[in-house]
């Protein structure tokens, strides 16, 4: 029972819709989860998630995208993807550690002491947008880079399955 319950997600993760709208939806889980212990509150967590406007939405249908399209080059193809694989890696860490970055500065009102932390939070307070920004950007950079994967791959399935025939 269990096996073919693995089983049936395993096959419904291979879908890159489902399996790009699982991952924005894990960052959006993932930033209120790390805006809730900063502010000690779940509600009080989900309101410094929403505060940040309109990259609640930008950052997970940005990692969603790449995701998906990830997951589609992946389906698509037998080979080396490796390329493929740590760009969708690298840009969801990274859009996912600039929204930690937007919130860490909620940390230094439970940490007042450490100086260290009020300096980063000051920093970060100041330049969260372009921090943000520049993870929005990681991604479209990420998502970009699959999309010219899958178009090359295509190009050369079309050429082996014309030689074949």
């Amino acid at each position: 029972m269990v096996n073919k319950m693995s089983t049936g997600i395993k096959n419904l993760l291979r879908n890159p819709f489902v399996f790009g709208a699982s991952a924005g939806m894990l960052v959006v889980l993932f930033n209120i989860s790390i805006a809730s212990l900063a502010e000690g509150s779940f509600e009080q967590g989900y309101q410094v998630f929403l505060s940040n406007g309109i990259f609640v939405y930008l950052i997970p249908l940005a990692v969603g995208v790449q995701m998906g399209l990830f997951r589609y080059h992946r389906n698509s193809t037998t080979g080396n993807i490796a390329g493929s694989e740590k760009m969708g890696m690298a840009g969801s860490a990274t859009s996912s550690l600039t929204m930690v970055a937007c919130c860490l500065h909620h940390v230094s009102d439970i940490l007042p002491s450490i100086g260290l932390i009020i300096a980063a939070s000051s920093f970060l307070i100041k330049y969260q947008d372009t921090i943000i920004i520049a993870g929005l950007l990681a991604n479209v950079a990420g998502s970009i880079y699959i999309a010219r994967a899958i178009i090359k791959d295509r190009a050369v399935i079309a050429k082996v399955e014309k030689i074949a025939a």
